[in-house]
């Protein structure tokens, strides 16, 4: 197996988002893809004709920076996602979701201008996946390619339905565990707890005993454990901080 990273550009702090193409003799997989940018589609094209393009393509989560690019291989590759993830895509761009989450920001206080705002930006959704076919994966399913072949983990907290991929002792891990900072965590739909599924999320990876791990943003690196460990630690002691403020409140 060869593992060829692409820094793909994006503004903020992150700088850019590693796309992986991973080789074994002449097949190979991407994960994921990158924004749907200008200057992301030129620099992924010019990359894959120097390199050869992928078989499949795996989109860890639906977030852009990861599967914005996904139009540029409708022709060309299997596009693999996981079912929790297609799903929830479905609910994001329905008039349910809106009507919804427009009841549930309201009631917390949002200003109407920001919701416009957030749904506005949600139309870029259809736009990213309009024509692409999605075969969909479930946490466990074998992805085959050459000789080798990878594991899906379904491992849900920064989105319902992300996903990890294992290879031997090496984890592809999107968003779920970066070392430099947290991923964000959010409600998604209204009945989830997905502070409580990413803490669970978490836990599976370090138990697999993984020597080491590619993220989307950052460098890859290998003391897992202790990554973990420190993630989990930041939210025990964010939580305490809210309790804190929720009590002060009622003191008041």
């Amino acid at each position: 197996m060869t593992i060829f990273t692409l820094k793909l550009p994006m503004q903020g702090p992150l700088k850019y988002i590693n796309t992986y193409l991973v080789k074994d003799n002449e097949e190979g997989i991407l994960i994921d893809t990158g924004l749907p940018t200008q200057e992301d589609v030129i620099t992924l094209t010019n990359y894959l004709k120097a390199h050869g393009y992928p078989n499949l393509v795996v989109i860890t989560h639906y977030h852009p920076d990861h599967m914005g690019l996904v139009r540029l291989f409708k022709d060309k590759s299997d596009i693999l996602i996981s079912d929790r993830e297609f799903e929830y895509i479905a609910y994001l761009v329905s008039e349910e979701y809106e009507k919804e989450m427009r009841q549930y920001l309201l009631a917390n206080g949002f200003p109407e201008e920001f919701i416009q705002k957030m749904f506005k930006n949600r139309s870029r959704f259809n736009e990213i996946i309009d024509s692409v076919n999605f075969n969909t994966v479930k946490d466990g399913d074998v992805v085959k390619f050459g000789q080798g072949q990878m594991r899906v983990l379904l491992t849900p907290g920064h989105t319902m339905g992300h996903i990890c991929l294992a290879y031997d002792k090496v984890v592809f891990c999107g968003d779920h565990i970066l070392q430099d900072i947290t991923p964000n965590v959010s409600l998604l739909r209204l009945e989830d707890n997905p502070l409580k599924a990413y803490l669970e999320s978490l836990d599976r990876i370090e138990r697999l005993s993984v020597e080491q791990l590619y993220p989307a943003h950052g460098e890859p690196f290998k003391d897992v454990s202790k990554r973990v460990e420190e993630i989990k630690e930041h939210h025990k002691k964010r939580l305490e901080e809210i309790k804190n403020i929720i009590s002060s409140f009622e003191k008041g």
